[in-house]
Order: C-alpha cells, then sequence, then structure tokens
C-alpha cells in the first residue's frame, strides 16, 4: 500500500536520514526518572535542612533550659548565701556581747565578797559565767568555717552549666546548713546570755540586805562614808544587766564598803577608852529618834562652853542634802551622867536640831532663836521635861510649836 505522503525523490538524489528523525515504530523519550531523581535530591535537602533547623532549635531550647537552670540555682545560692552572711553577723554579734558580759561578770565576781551580796547568789552567778563563757568558745569555733560569699563564674557551654548548676545547689545546701547551724549557736548562746543576766540581778538585789547588815555593822562610820556607801549599794540595786556600768557600778560599791568600815574602826579608835561602851550606847539611842538622819557623833570635854564639873553640853550642825546628816558634838560629861534625866534630855534636845534637817520648811529655821525653840520643842514633845531639853537655857517653847514639833518624827 501506498501512502499518499511518500513522494519521489528527485532524479540522481538519494536521500539521506535524519538522524535524529524518528523512525516510524521509534519510542519518543520518556524524561520522568530524571524528575524524580532531581526530586528526592530536593527533598533530601529539604529534610537535611529541616534536620539541621530542628536540632538548632533543640540546641538553643536545651542551651536556654541550661541558662535558665544556672540562674534559677546561682538566684537561690545567692539567697542562701545571704541568709548564711546574716546568721554569721548575728552570731559573731552575739559572741561580742556575750564576751563583754563574761569580762564584766569576772569583774563583779571578783569584787563580791561574802559580805556585799548573798553567797547562793555568787555561787549562781560564777556557774553562769563559766556556761556562757564556753558557749561562746564553741560559738568562736563555728565561726572559723568559711562563709560562701555567692560570687558565681557563668560557664558558656550548656554542659558546663548544667554541672556548674548542680554544683551551686551544693553550696547553697551547704550555705543553708551553716546558716541554720550559726542561728542555732546563736539561740543557745543568748539563753545561757539571759541566765546570767538573770542569776546577775538576782545577786545585785541580794545587796540591798547586805548592804543594811554591813551598815548596821559599822554603824560608827561618818555620815559622809555612809552615804556614799547607801549610794553606791543603790546604784548596783538598780542594775539589770551585765556590762561595764554594772560592773563599775559593783566595784564603787566595794570600796565604799572598804572605806565605810575603815571609817568605823577609825571612829571606834578615837572613842576608845573607859567611856566607850557608854558613848556608843548614847549614839546607839540617838539614831534611834533620828528618824532616819545619819549621825555623826563628836566628843570633847568641854562644848559650848560646858563640860566636866560644870554640867553638860552639846552641840549640833544639821544638813538637809542627802536626805538629811547631823554632826552632834557632846561633852565628855554627858557620857559620865548618863543615862539621868538631864542627859537624856539635853540628847534628845540635840537630835531635835539634826532632825531639822528633815522638817527645816516647817518653821524658820534660819533664825536661830527659832532653831532653839523648835530644838526644845521637839525634845518635850518627845516626852523630856529635865532642864536638859533646853528650856533652862532658851525659854519654854510655844505650844504652838510643841504641837508643830510633834509632826517631825
Amino acid at each position: 500500500m501506498e501512502h499518499p505522503e511518500a513522494q519521489a525523490s528527485p532524479a540522481g538524489v538519494d536521500a539521506a536520514p535524519v538522524p535524529w528523525a524518528p523512525g516510524p515504530d521509534a519510542a519518543v523519550p520518556v524524561l520522568a526518572p530524571r524528575a524524580k531523581r532531581r526530586m528526592g535530591v530536593v527533598l533530601a535537602w529539604c529534610a537535611g535542612a529541616l534536620a539541621v533547623i530542628v536540632l538548632a532549635a533543640l540546641a538553643a531550647f536545651v542551651h536556654a533550659s541550661a541558662d535558665e537552670t544556672f540562674d534559677a540555682a546561682q538566684a537561690r545560692l545567692e539567697f542562701a548565701a545571704e541568709e548564711e552572711a546574716d546568721a554569721h553577723r548575728a552570731l559573731t554579734a552575739a559572741v561580742s556581747a556575750a564576751e563583754r558580759s563574761v569580762l564584766s561578770g569576772e569583774r563583779i565576781v571578783a569584787a563580791a565578797s561574802e559580805e556585799l551580796v548573798h553567797p547562793d547568789a555568787r555561787s549562781a552567778l560564777g556557774e553562769a559565767l563559766a556556761t556562757l563563757s564556753g558557749g561562746a568558745d564553741e560559738a568562736r569555733a563555728v565561726l572559723e568555717d568559711e562563709v560562701d560569699d555567692g560570687d558565681v563564674r557563668k560557664p558558656m557551654w550548656m554542659w558546663e552549666l548544667f554541672a556548674e548548676a548542680s554544683a551551686l545547689d551544693e553550696r547553697r545546701e551547704a550555705a543553708t546548713s551553716s546558716a541554720e547551724d550559726s542561728s542555732d549557736v546563736e539561740r543557745t548562746l543568748d539563753d545561757r546570755h539571759d541566765r546570767l543576766t538573770e542569776t546577775a540581778v538576782a545577786l545585785y538585789a541580794s545587796t540591798i540586805a547586805a548592804a543594811d547588815a554591813l551598815e548596821a555593822a559599822n554603824v560608827s562610820a561618818r555620815a559622809a562614808a555612809v552615804l556614799d556607801f547607801r549610794d553606791a549599794a543603790d546604784r548596783v540595786a538598780q542594775q539589770d544587766g551585765v556590762g561595764s556600768d554594772a560592773a563599775v557600778a559593783f566595784s564603787l560599791y566595794a570600796t565604799n564598803a572598804e572605806i565605810l568600815a575603815s571609817s568605823a574602826q577609825s571612829e571606834l579608835a578615837e572613842k576608845a577608852g573607859p567611856l566607850l561602851a557608854t558613848r556608843l550606847e548614847i549614839e546607839a539611842y540617838a539614831r534611834s529618834i533620828a528618824g532616819g538622819v545619819v549621825l555623826d557623833f563628836d566628843w570633847a570635854p568641854v562644848v559650848a562652853g560646858t563640860g566636866g564639873s560644870r554640867g553638860i553640853g552639846g552641840t549640833a550642825a544639821w544638813n538637809s542634802a542627802r536626805g538629811g546628816s547631823s554632826t552632834i558634838t557632846l561633852s565628855h560629861s554627858v557620857a559620865e551622867w548618863w543615862p539621868n534625866a538631864d542627859s537624856r534630855a539635853l540628847v534628845t534636845h540635840e537630835v531635835g536640831h539634826a532632825i531639822t534637817s528633815k522638817c527645816h520648811d516647817r518653821f524658820d529655821s534660819q533664825d536661830r532663836d527659832a532653831n532653839e525653840e523648835w530644838a526644845t520643842a521637839w525634845a518635850i514633845s518627845m516626852g523630856h521635861t529635865a532642864q536638859g531639853n533646853g528650856v533652862q537655857a532658851y525659854g519654854h517653847p510655844s505650844q504652838e510649836m510643841i504641837d508643830l514639833a510633834a509632826t517631825c518624827r
């Protein structure tokens, strides 16, 4: 069968085949496999890129987590280090306070002889001192431990961050434990310090009875020594702690106690002789009616121009300062006549002058005549009618003055 489209070749010319022209039975090339290969490459590249991105994101996340973990551990450590430092400072202050109290307490115990305080109170204070001193030694040992300063160097790599965070937590636990130990020791030290204060206050309170007994044992001491001793004893009784003020107060108390005893011994030495017992009896009588006014006594052969065979004489000078004091001077003959009515009346008259220091605002105490009327009236108000009461020398006082004098005791 002829194909209509086939034409004959021009004459004499051979037809050459076209190399690229397909034959009638040739198949057209299919390009799909190469496209698939290219698509696979693209997909592989995309998957790799995605993996890189995921890994990078994961690495960034892990690093961020490591960074946050480190920062949290650092914050916890800084807080714990601050607590440890605070506890260390508090314990240091407690130790310093304890050491000062121990030093003052030791001075007090050293000065607290048995006549100045109750022995049991002194023993209790000594025991409390030993306990507090031992506690201070223990606390100083705790303070020797190094305190975490909270300083931190932040590493760069995430694995280092995790490792360092773990190390920071260990430091935080150690700092927290140290703070708790310091606080426990501080509380124990404070309790012992409180016990020391309690025993010291009890010791101070015991000086009240001891001081009264000591003054009674040295009743012949001069008024200035007595008043100084009273002031010193009162200052000790008012103390409420164990510090330098208390130690100084107790030292002055002890010193004035020595002065009191020395003054009494000196006065007794001056009054020594056959009339000593009688003089002391007269002085005791005068003190018993003086209303708490502190009295000094001087003795002489002649007083106010009178003495010996010429009779009995006496004078008195008073001072309203520091609760009142007076110096009464009596002739030896007062003791020689004692206890007759005239000598008793004269001594009472002089005590009337002495007690003026308490009641000087009840009459014209600046007037000499008024002073004598007052002293005479006071003797009469005490029941003394013998001539030694002052009536013979100064006349009889008014009933108004007698009634007024009777209000001063």
